[in-house]
């Protein structure tokens, strides 16, 4: 007997609220560079090359260099102080600040083009988008043992939840102190959420549904880090998103992550959320939020990293008119750098939501990023998502080109 139209008509509608979702993350901006991938140049940790000790956001002086000497391709033999073109200081140069202040910047916009299919309303081609993903100026300071990086820009909408008035974002602000030789540092402000890989592709499922991308998924807080020789952690006390309201929309909970070095090439971490809110932004009901998982980020061979991450997600919703849910969402991904610069990407991912969902969604991306010149570059991104909603099954394809250019 063929399910009554109800049920067609109901699995449809929740289809395309997850077309829907997905067009939101893959349209909001990309916040700034992370690249788990620099593992390959035996770089375990990020506290040398960003403000932040878990990595991305603002960089340092040394991570400014770095950036110059080992992300770009090469074409000629010169060496860095010798080049003409090598730029290392902020505003290519033309600006000098004092050895306590950073300055730095970056602008990314896109072009981005959805297939819809599934036959339904809302399917196929939908008009190519010109996105403003991120156009950012950030601020900070190191001062003998004190800290600090804010950031602030405009974005080509106004749904983010940096937002500070309509377009206008800022994705993090915090202040803290620093000690034994930034071994330990403790922050207040708003910040990244340490979970996970902290890499750019943030409408990865790993952390979408997890919440703990660096596009807008920061929250205000109080974040205490370790920096060791070979074991790094972080552990946040999350009081809040306080740039959306009413309250009853605020998370609280802790956030965290423990990795440690196999050797210079390896390593693995676990990391473990659990917030509560009274009315959660996405079930519109009070929820307490779980995510608990395992990472690593390997390079077997320097022209290869490996990148994998696996994660279980629990909600628990009171009153409950969607039931309880436990899924999980999981992330592989091989980075090849056949010459400096030059990267080619492959990566597969899947989610099994829970709740009345009977089968898992499966993603694949095919991307190509050519860092070409100093303080620039450019992404083609290919993604194929077959997205299992009830008895419907709707694939999606994107396509985006971006380019992306730092002070």
């Amino acid at each position: 007997m063929s399910p009554p139209f109800s049920m067609h008509l109901a699995a449809r509608l929740r289809a395309l609220l997850a077309v829907v979702s997905v067009l939101f993350l893959l349209c909001c901006a990309k916040n700034a560079s992370a690249y788990p991938w620099m593992i390959r140049h035996e770089y375990t940790g990020c506290i040398q090359c960003h403000v932040d000790p878990d990595g991305a956001g603002l960089l340092t002086e040394y991570g400014r260099a770095q950036g110059e000497l080992l992300l770009r391709t090469q074409y000629s033999a010169a060496t860095p102080d010798e080049e003409p073109g090598r730029v290392k200081d902020f505003l290519f140069g033309l600006v000098k600040t004092p050895e306590w202040l950073l300055l730095g910047g970056s602008i990314r916009p896109g072009v981005q083009i959805l297939d819809i299919g599934g036959g339904g309303p809302g399917s196929g081609w939908l008009p190519p988008s010109v996105l403003l993903m991120e156009a950012d100026l950030r601020a900070g300071i190191k001062y003998g043992g004190w800290r600090a990086s804010g950031s602030a820009g405009v974005i080509s909408s106004d749904g983010s939840l940096a937002s500070i008035v309509g377009p206008v974002v800022a994705r993090e602000y915090w202040a803290g102190y620093s000690w034994d030789d930034d071994t330990f540092m403790v922050r207040a402000g708003r910040m990244n959420l340490p979970f996970g890989i902290r890499q750019i592709e943030h409408p990865l499922w790993v952390r979408a549904e997890t919440r703990t991308d660096i596009n807008d998924g920061q929250e205000h807080g109080v974040t205490f880090d370790y920096t060791g020789a070979s074991l790094r952690g972080s552990l946040m006390a999350i009081l809040g998103n306080y740039q959306i309201s009413p309250d009853a929309f605020r998370e609280r909970g802790y956030s965290g992550f423990i990795e440690g070095d196999i050797n210079s090439r390896f390593v693995v971490g676990v990391s473990s959320l659990v917030t509560y809110a009274d009315k959660d932004l996405n079930l519109g009901v009070s929820n307490i939020r779980q995510a608990h998982g395992g990472f690593l980020r390997a390079s077997p061979a320097k022209p290869l990293v490996i990148l994998a991450e696996a994660d279980i997600i629990t909600n628990t919703t009171s009153p409950s008119p969607a039931g309880s849910s436990f899924g999980a969402a999981t992330m592989l991904q091989a980075d090849i750098e056949p010459i400096q610069g030059l990267h080619l990407i492959a990566t597969g991912e899947t989610l099994a939501p829970g709740g009345s969902a009977p089968q898992p969604s499966y993603g694949a991306w095919a991307s190509v990023h050519w860092f070409f010149a100093p303080h620039a570059d450019v992404r083609f991104d290919f993604t194929y998502r077959s997205m299992a909603e009830g008895v419907v099954d709707i694939p999606v394809e994107s396509y985006l080109i971006q380019f992306h250019a730092y002070l």
